[in-house]
């Protein structure tokens, strides 16, 4: 009897590790706040033309200044500065001038740690503004229609 209930015993601490490997291999991953994969990635934004800051190394640094003189001269132009978190996510900075007021939207939706901020948003602004201090420029808007306009900011070594 002894047996019998040792055997059982074990048969059934068999099936219960065997079932518990079935259902880890089974199971869905969990990609909570990971970037699996980059749906835009820098060379693809940098051939666009897209003023990239990719972890400090920016390109097309030229396009940006082209945007400034545009808007201090009333000429319409447009942009997008894509910035890449550490994880690798694109966040869109889209500015499009109209000769008059300055359309910017916000765009983290790519970016797996923005929690419940993640999303597009936009706002109208009447200034682009550029600040020189310590070697740096920084760009930011103002005469913005909400606070949207306070997410933007830029800033690169002269």
């Amino acid at each position: 009897m002894k047996k019998i209930s040792l055997v059982l015993s074990l048969i059934l601490l068999l099936t219960g590790l065997l079932g518990c490997q079935q259902k880890e291999e089974t199971k869905e991953p969990t990609i909570t706040g990971e970037v699996t994969e980059i749906p835009y990635t820098p060379e693809e934004a940098i051939a666009n033309g897209d003023i990239v800051n990719l972890h400090g190394k920016t390109s097309n640094l030229q396009r940006l200044n082209a945007f400034r003189k545009h808007v201090n001269d009333g000429v319409e132009d447009e942009i997008r500065i894509t910035i890449y978190t550490v994880e690798g996510a694109p966040i869109f900075y889209d500015l499009d001038y109209d000769g008059e007021m300055i359309q910017y939207t916000y765009d983290n939706s790519h970016d797996g740690y923005a929690g419940s901020d993640q999303g597009r948003k936009s706002t109208s602004c009447s200034k682009f503004v550029s600040e020189h201090e310590d070697n740096m420029v920084k760009y930011s808007l103002s005469g913005c229609s909400s606070e949207i306009g306070d997410t933007f900011y830029f800033t690169v070594q002269e």
